[in-house]
């Protein structure tokens, strides 16, 4: 099954062990712009670098060049952020191989802006098989009930999109619910605990963005 690893140009604090973990032979690698310098930095040759190419260093274009690196360049005026035209990028690229990805993990999403860093997150609403990953966090929405599995002792947070979670009830952890509504402006669902190897999140309505933390 293939796998999408997406290098965007926020905060970099991973080892090259976690990076060099999430990619293997079945890996197609995406930047948005700047985030090419961090994908040169640890090592990795992507598909495609997008965007309107005002972050990322001229060496490492050059360098992309003779590994020929597909590089689409945008006018700085354009409609969409660099990250929404590599998901698009992505996207036909599934069509045209009539596959979906397995999996689409996020590198750089958080941090220096403000901006980019909530609409990195709200993306996930269109995008609904992204996850964007620290090394100590995973980061995904769910407009769904679920399950977590082998996540034990892990830190859980929901945060919710929607004004009301509707009879949310969560099992498998250490603070449990049972078929509440629970409201946006709430706190209550912050750093909670894994308790079991397989825990569950039930709603009826909502959607929520889910932190799960190491």
């Amino acid at each position: 099954m293939k796998n999408c690893i997406i290098f965007l140009n926020g905060e970099y604090t991973y080892s090259q062990e976690f990076i060099d973990s999430l990619f293997n032979d079945d890996t197609v690698c995406l930047c948005a712009d700047g985030g090419a310098n961090f994908a040169h930095k640890y090592g990795k040759i992507p598909s495609y670098i997008i965007g309107d190419l005002d972050s990322v260093n001229s060496e490492v274009l050059n360098y992309y060049e003779t590994k020929e690196v597909n590089i689409v360049k945008y006018n700085p005026e354009k409609d969409y952020t660099d990250f929404e035209l590599v998901l698009q990028k992505m996207e036909q690229v599934e069509r045209e191989g009539n596959f979906k990805f397995n999996s689409v993990n996020i590198l750089g999403a958080l941090g220096k802006r403000t901006d980019f860093t909530l609409n990195n997150i709200f993306l996930m609403e269109n995008y609904k098989n992204l996850i964007i990953l620290t090394e100590n966090e995973e980061i995904f929405y769910k407009e769904t009930s679920f399950s977590i599995e082998n996540k034990k002792k892990w830190g859980f947070s929901l945060i919710p999109l929607d004004t009301v979670i509707k009879k949310l009830s969560l099992k498998g952890f250490k603070y449990e619910l049972d078929s509440m509504d629970v409201e946006r402006k709430s706190s209550r669902l912050v750093s909670n605990v894994i308790e079991k190897n397989v825990c569950n999140v039930n709603f009826t309505e909502g959607k929520m963005i889910v932190v799960l933390r190491k």
